[in-house]
């Protein structure tokens, strides 16, 4: 008949016949096989025969079944196959298939020994260093596999409620706030408080205080209670929990002793995965900050104020309120601040708040636990939380919905921010930076801005100038985007012809230094030659600036000007400019014949 070949630490075997075509296998001892093993869960494995064929089933082990080294949830049993449950190891030997031969030295010492027993709940051990032993490298395995203190926690616990038998294992976490936070690997949740689970928080402050401690339960059932902190150096990050309920084993000294190495290695990869995740973090908001541009280009008396302005305040860790039209520039003043302070190897976050839809702007900001509403499948860190030791620059904030702006003025107050669905504040360390292109005093009186969070913002103002009134600046940023475009997109634009700079020049820059930064990026594109000459700068911008060079002109002459620039805009297509002018075909005709515009 077939049998299996059991293995445990101390290299003892026992061969067990199997008489029957199902054979459980676990930690129980009303299992046909019992393994005194606590690697091995109470139920582990099954063994059936059908068609004249062996199988293995995992049956919910918490230290999983190889067949051969590979993990199986089933699998179909060979001669010879390695069946390993947690530490111990079991041979599959099929119908009149001897036991492999044991090492040449016993067999020559004559000390070979064959145990043949029936099936029965006698235990069989494995000795218990060489399991904590193989535990151990089980976690130094799992060190080198996760990815997230959840995942840590999840598979220490899992790991450690197997070998020491326990009815619990929670590693409990202490957060930026002091606040304990329990992980529960059986219900998969991360954050919650230690409220309503029994948690004996006296015997934490103990173990954080003296180290590893122990305790009986009192009640009718008892139960036992160890206590490990998870310290790194002098710093205690939380303890493990360890329960076994009424009945059990009380922990011990030995348990202790194994417990405390457990802790300290998984303190240190609990502050491994902190440190790579906040690398991680700050390595994609500076990889962000070294994409762009941060010169500031202009030598304007306005603009020399706001160097000034940038200098006296960037060494500081006060917030700062940036007004000015739309692309003037005010994102840049705020990547000039944070470069220049204290926090610049700190992150960078920025959010346009005119950008980011109303209902999700509270947990863009300040994050949301999972579950708190429709959608949200996992903890997710706001800006706030992203941009701690760092800046948060806010541009248009004034287009927050009026309940948020309340919270992040009290964000301001405390430096503390809650997530949705959370239940406990965290702290952060943050500088803002708000920037709006109204007037801020407006829009508070359109009650489009909170006053209380206007008066909080408001303490540093600085207001940037339009393009229009930087005198002789516009030649300069046109020639500093020149360079950025001519090398960005590989063309051989090498200067401005003097006809050009002039256009630039009369040119009022509705949209300031964005739209002069879009029209000298077209010029580069579409120049054939080394100069870029006027024809290459759109005709609306070519008409304003002519009309403002010539000044009042007569009506004759704004007319044929006027049909002139719909007639290039429409490509000389005449029924299109009639309709653009708002007369008929034929009247246009005529005006063309007066003005002498070739038709």
């Amino acid at each position: 008949m077939p049998a299996l070949l059991v293995k445990n630490g101390a290299g003892e075997e026992v061969v067990l016949p199997i008489d029957s075509g199902l054979v459980r296998i676990g930690r129980d001892p009303a299992c046909d096989v019992a393994l005194d093993d606590r690697t091995v869960s109470r139920e582990h494995a099954v063994l059936h025969r059908r068609g004249g064929m062996w199988y293995v089933h995992d049956v919910g082990s918490r230290n999983r079944v190889t067949v051969n080294g590979v993990p199986v949830a089933s699998s179909l049993l060979n001669g010879g196959d390695e069946i390993r449950l947690g530490a111990v190891t079991l041979v599959f030997l099929e119908e009149g298939e001897e036991r492999p031969a044991p090492p040449r030295e016993q067999a020559e010492a004559g000390t070979e020994v064959t145990h043949i027993i029936s099936l029965a709940p006698a235990a069989i051990g494995v000795a218990a260093e060489d399991q904590r032993l193989n535990h151990l490298l089980t976690l130094g395995e799992l060190a080198t596999t996760v990815k997230t203190v959840p995942a840590l926690c999840d598979g220490v616990a899992a790991s450690l409620q197997g070998m020491l038998g326990a009815d619990r294992v929670i590693p409990i976490l202490c957060d930026d706030s002091d606040r304990w936070r329990p992980y529960l690997s059986s219900r998969r949740t991360f954050g919650a408080d230690t409220r309503g689970l029994g948690i004996q928080h006296s015997l934490i402050e103990q173990a954080c205080r003296e180290g590893p401690v122990a305790a009986r339960t009192s009640g009718k059932d008892g139960g036992s209670i160890a206590c490990v902190p998870l310290r790194v150096g002098v710093r205690n990050l939380g303890v493990l929990y360890c329960e076994r309920n009424g009945g059990r084993d009380e922990f011990g000294d030995e348990d202790l002793r194994y417990l405390l190495p457990v802790g300290f290695g998984m303190g240190l990869m609990i502050e491994a995965l902190r440190a790579r995740q906040n690398l991680a973090s700050r390595t994609r908001s500076l990889t962000r900050q070294l994409a762009e541009h941060y010169e500031m280009v202009g030598e304007s008396e306005s603009m020399k104020t706001v160097y000034q302005f940038i200098h006296r305040v960037a060494p500081t860790d006060a917030g700062v309120f940036i007004c000015g039209e739309s692309g003037t520039g005010k994102e840049m003043v705020a990547r000039a601040i944070h470069r220049h302070s204290r926090r610049s190897t700190g992150p960078l976050e920025i959010v346009n708040c005119a950008a980011v839809p109303a209902g999700l702007v509270e947990s863009e900001l300040f994050g949301h636990v999972k579950g708190a509403f429709t959608g949200a499948v996992a903890d997710r860190s706001g800006r706030f939380e992203l941009a701690d030791g760092g800046t948060l620059f806010l541009d248009e904030v004034g287009q927050l919905p009026l309940e948020c702006q309340a919270k992040l003025l009290r964000v301001l107050e405390e430096s503390r921010v809650r997530r949705i669905g959370d239940t406990e504040d965290r702290a952060v360390d943050v500088r803002l930076i708000a920037a709006t292109n109204r007037d801020p005093q407006e829009a508070v009186a359109d009650r489009e801005l909170r006053a209380d969070l206007f008066y909080r913002l408001d303490r540093l103002r600085v207001v940037l100038p339009p393009l229009r009134e930087r005198q002789g600046d516009s030649a300069l940023l046109a020639e500093h985007f020149r360079r950025h475009f001519a090398e960005q997109c590989k063309r051989p634009a090498e200067g401005f012809g003097p006809e050009a700079l002039d256009v630039f020049a009369g040119y009022p820059w509705p949209g300031n230094v964005r739209e002069l930064r879009n029209v000298v990026e077209r010029m580069v594109i579409l120049a054939e030659g080394a100069l870029l000459g006027p024809e290459l700068i759109p005709e609306r911008i070519r008409a304003t600036a002519r009309d403002r060079v010539r000044g009042p002109q007569p009506l004759s002459e704004v007319e044929k000007d006027h049909i002139a620039h719909v007639l290039a805009e429409t490509g000389g297509n005449k029924k299109r400019a009639a309709e653009l002018l708002g007369i008929d075909r034929s009247t246009l005709y005529a005006r063309l014949k007066k003005h002498g515009i070739e038709p």
